[in-house]
């Protein structure tokens, strides 16, 4: 894989040197989740990382979703909410 800025998933995954049950027992993760970040679905944050973490050992060069795109992370409707709540309360207190 080229040296650059930025990197699409499609590239990482065209290139990777192993299978994806290899890349799952790196990371940690089943190779059905690693296929559904590859394709583009909704996927945790944590899971994200855990992928990132064994990519970048992988390929000898950092990794993360600052410089790979096409990732696609789930947003956290919990903490939103909670962020919403305290917000509201710091502005009643004012």
């Amino acid at each position: 894989m080229d040296t650059k800025e930025k990197y699409t998933v499609e590239e990482i995954f065209e290139d990777l040197p192993c299978t994806l049950v290899e890349l799952g027992d790196k990371a940690g993760l089943n190779e059905v989740t690693i296929a559904r970040i590859r394709d583009g679905k909704p996927t945790r944050r944590s899971s994200v990382n855990r992928l990132m973490l064994a990519l970048t050992d992988i390929y000898k060069r950092p990794l993360s979703l600052h410089n790979v795109t096409g990732i696609n992370v789930q947003r956290n409707l919990r903490e939103e909410r909670k962020q919403a709540r305290q917000e509201g309360k710091a502005g009643q207190a004012a």
